[in-house]
C-alpha cells in the first residue's frame, strides 16, 4: 500500500515561488538571447511569451495558495 506524503504549506508556496522565478528568468534569457539561425522573430517571441505565460500561472497559483493559507499578501 502506498501512502501519500503531505508537503507542508510553506514548502508548497516556496516551490511555486521558485517555479515562477525560474520561468521569469527563462523568459528574460530568451528575450535577451540572439535569434537562433533556424528561428524566426515570431518563434522567438512565442518562446518568450510561453515562458511568461507559465510564470504568470505559477504567480496566480502562488497568490491563491497564499490567500487560502491566510497570508493575504501578494508576493512580487
Amino acid at each position: 500500500m502506498q501512502y501519500r506524503i503531505e508537503v507542508p504549506a510553506a514548502q508548497q508556496l516556496e516551490g511555486l515561488r521558485k517555479a515562477r522565478d525560474y520561468y521569469n528568468a527563462l523568459a528574460d534569457e530568451i528575450h535577451n538571447a540572439p535569434l537562433a539561425s533556424s528561428e524566426t522573430k515570431t518563434q522567438h517571441a512565442r518562446r518568450e511569451q510561453d515562458a511568461r505565460r507559465v510564470a504568470a500561472a505559477y504567480e496566480n497559483s502562488f497568490n491563491i495558495q497564499n490567500e487560502l493559507l491566510g497570508g493575504g499578501r501578494k508576493q512580487a
